[in-house]
């Protein structure tokens, strides 16, 4: 039979762990967040980059003529 002390203990040591857990999901779904933001934004100057380039294109095609 397990003595009422070393119970008490391990249920603490369980509820430590338990919470642990709980921030890193937490943590770990914060820095998701973060990273899908910064892949927008990434996208975002792709998209940037490209229509510039047309541009450049156009003057250039322009600037032939």
């Amino acid at each position: 039979m397990m003595k009422p002390e070393k119970y008490i203990e391990m249920l603490i040591q369980i509820e430590a762990a338990e919470n642990c857990f709980r921030d890193m999901r937490i943590s770990a779904a914060r820095y998701q967040a973060e990273a899908d933001r910064a892949a927008r934004k990434a996208r975002a100057f792709e998209h940037k980059i490209v229509r510039l380039q047309r541009q450049l294109e156009e003057m250039e095609e322009e600037g032939m003529q």
